[in-house]
C-alpha cells in the first residue's frame, strides 16, 4: 500500500515547524501516520508549496490536511493554483482521495464550489456533528453514530455544493461538514486526525484570537479548555476511508493488471 499525504499546511517553513512543535509535537503527517497505523513507507508526504507535484495515480490514496491559507477568490497563490490542478487530475484519474479541514475546502474548490469566510465567525472546540440520511448510510462513517463529536477549528466555509455532490454532515454553525464528491472522493471540515491535547495546545497558541474574536474571555479561558474532549468516533472516519475506498481500489488495481 502507498498513500500520499499531501501538506498544504502552509508556504511559511518557519511557522511551520513552530506551530507543529506546540500543537503536534513533530510532523503535522504523523498524526495521521499514528491515527492509520501506517508505516514510513506507507504514507508519503509531500508539502505542496514546494516544489512540483507528484503523479495522483502513483498512489494507492491521497490524502490532503488541514491549511492556514483560505482558498477564497482573491487570496489564492500560485502553489495553492498547482493543488487545484493537482485535485483535479486525481479525481479525473479515480484515486480514492480525502481531504480534511482546509483539504475539504481546497478540494471543493478546485471541483467549482466557492469558499467564503463564515458569516457567523469562527468554528472552535470539541462539537457535535451530526450525519444526514446519505451519511449515515455511506461507509465513510461506517460504525459511527448520527451524531458524534469532533474537532473543529476553522473560519472559512463552502458555501453551496455542486448538484450531484451528497451532504453527508452538518454542525450548528456549518451546514457543509462532509460530502461525498463521487465514488471514491470525500471531504470532511472537521479534525479526525485531532486529539484532545492537539486542540488544547491549538487553543493556548489561539487564545488571544479566540477571546478577540468572542469566543471565550480571558477569565473563562481553563473553563473554555474543559469541554474539549477525546473524539474517537470522529477519528474512525481515517481508518473508514482506508478500509472502504483505498483498500478495494488496491484491490481491483492488482485484479486489473493480472489480468493484463
Amino acid at each position: 500500500m502507498r498513500l500520499l499525504f499531501l501538506d498544504i499546511a502552509t508556504d511559511d517553513l518557519k511557522s511551520r515547524k513552530a506551530s507543529e512543535k506546540k500543537i503536534a509535537k513533530g510532523p503535522y503527517v504523523e498524526l495521521f501516520r499514528k491515527k492509520l497505523d501506517l508505516k514510513m513507507d506507507e504514507l508519503q508526504v509531500k508539502w505542496a508549496a514546494q516544489g512540483c507535484l507528484p503523479e495522483p495515480d502513483g498512489y494507492d490514496g491521497i490524502i490532503i490536511g488541514g491549511s492556514s491559507k483560505d482558498p477564497v477568490e482573491g487570496k489564492e497563490q500560485a502553489w495553492m493554483m498547482r493543488v487545484y490542478e493537482f485535485i483535479q487530475e486525481t479525481v479525473s484519474k479515480a484515486v480514492p482521495l480525502l481531504g480534511v479541514c482546509g483539504g475539504h475546502q481546497f478540494i471543493a474548490r478546485a471541483l467549482g464550489a466557492k469558499v467564503i469566510y463564515n458569516p457567523r465567525g469562527r468554528e472552535f472546540g470539541t462539537l457535535p456533528v451530526t450525519l444526514s440520511a446519505e451519511g449515515a448510510r455511506d461507509p465513510l462513517f461506517l460504525e459511527i453514530p448520527d451524531r458524534f463529536f469532533a474537532q473543529l477549528t476553522h473560519r472559512c466555509i463552502v458555501e453551496e455544493i455542486q448538484g450531484d455532490w451528497k451532504l453527508l454532515a452538518s454542525s450548528d454553525m456549518c451546514r457543509i461538514q462532509a460530502v461525498a464528491i463521487n465514488e471514491r472522493t470525500r471531504i470532511v471540515q472537521f479534525h479526525p486526525e485531532f486529539s484532545a491535547n492537539n486542540m488544547i495546545a491549538l487553543a493556548k497558541l489561539s487564545k488571544k484570537s479566540l477571546i478577540d474574536k468572542g469566543l471565550t474571555t480571558s477569565s473563562r479561558f481553563q473553563r473554555f479548555l474543559s469541554f474539549i474532549r477525546e473524539t474517537n468516533q470522529a477519528a474512525k472516519v481515517l481508518t473508514n476511508f482506508l478500509t472502504h475506498f483505498v483498500v478495494p481500489n488496491l484491490q481491483q488495481t492488482k485484479r486489473t493488471r493480472g489480468r493484463a
